[in-house]
């Protein structure tokens, strides 16, 4: 079998770069054609700069996804607040813990002395990334999800934090209903709302996922572990989502999801799904299968 290409999507890091060092050894081997992460590489882990160092140091073609951990510190930074103090929600969540990892003594310290470098690139984070994986598959990589409060022809068209925070001004829209924070609006959502992609994502740790589902009882989640779970269309069976946070801080635990192109020698195209995930003990690899799709 010989594989043409291989993309990976790596899920939530949260400051933790031991486990992210030893994802990228191994996926490298691999030779990917390019890396998406999903966002949220910063805030409760300790090493927040030291992960945006080593994602900026990489040496192959990456996308760079915003997560609502990036979007927070952006708005305390900014001071939008949408009737909120953005700070004291930026604390809350763990934002202590990045500014340490700067090697700031207060926020106003860090909001100072960020080098331009750090800010430029949490400013130019994309709000999503589309895989062509072949004319029938395309795979929509995005934080947390689909918000049904924003059409996704929309969501593809929005680039960066600037335009994400005026579309959300322009239309009434809660920082919480969009696609960086959405949940259970999502997971609910029938699958029409994102016809013709596979979305994968991170932002809700599959351990919260499966209590989730475990109370509301639906059954079209697929859960391997709690590292990744995949959402299946009732009825033919093809895959719609896929989940890959882990849980980095929570659990220890950090994947990786990687799309193998393969061609057997004519213009049949096969997809197929690897994963690892990572521990401070193991690694442990997947082969998820052929792509149903």
């Amino acid at each position: 079998m010989f594989f043409m290409a291989n993309y990976w999507i790596i899920g939530d890091i949260h400051g933790e770069v031991r486990l992210l060092d030893s994802l990228l050894e191994n996926l490298l081997r691999f030779k990917p054609d390019q890396i998406v992460f999903v966002g949220d590489y910063i805030d409760r882990g300790p090493y927040s700069r030291e992960v945006i160092d080593r994602i900026m140091g990489l040496e192959i073609p990456v996308a760079c996804l915003m997560g609502n951990h990036e979007m927070m510190m952006l708005n305390a930074m900014e001071d939008l607040g949408y009737g909120y103090n953005p700070i004291e929600l930026w604390y809350y969540n763990g934002g202590e813990a990045t500014l340490h990892s700067f090697g700031a003594t207060s926020f106003f310290n860090f909001q100072s002395t960020m080098d331009p470098v750090y800010l430029e690139f949490f400013r130019k984070l994309k709000m999503n990334h589309i895989l062509h994986v072949d004319h029938q598959l395309k795979v929509l990589v995005t934080h947390a999800g689909i918000s049904p409060s924003i059409p996704v022809e929309q969501q593809i068209v929005l680039k960066d934090y600037t335009s994400l925070v005026r579309y959300l001004q322009e239309n009434h829209i809660d920082m919480g209903d969009s696609f960086l924070w959405v949940r259970e609006n999502f997971f609910e959502s029938p699958s029409d709302l994102w016809k013709g992609y596979l979305v994968v994502h991170g932002h809700t740790p599959n351990m919260k996922l499966r209590r989730y589902i475990t109370t509301n009882g639906t059954r079209n989640f697929l859960f391997v572990e709690n590292d990744i779970s995949i959402r299946k269309e009732i009825g033919s069976g093809k895959m719609v989502s896929i989940d890959i946070d882990s849980g980095s801080v929570i659990s220890g635990r950090l994947t990786g999801l990687g799309i193998f192109i393969e061609n057997e020698g004519t213009d049949a195209r096969e997809v197929r799904l690897k994963s690892i995930t990572v521990t401070s003990e193991e690694i442990v690899p997947r082969d998820l299968g052929i792509l149903n799709h």
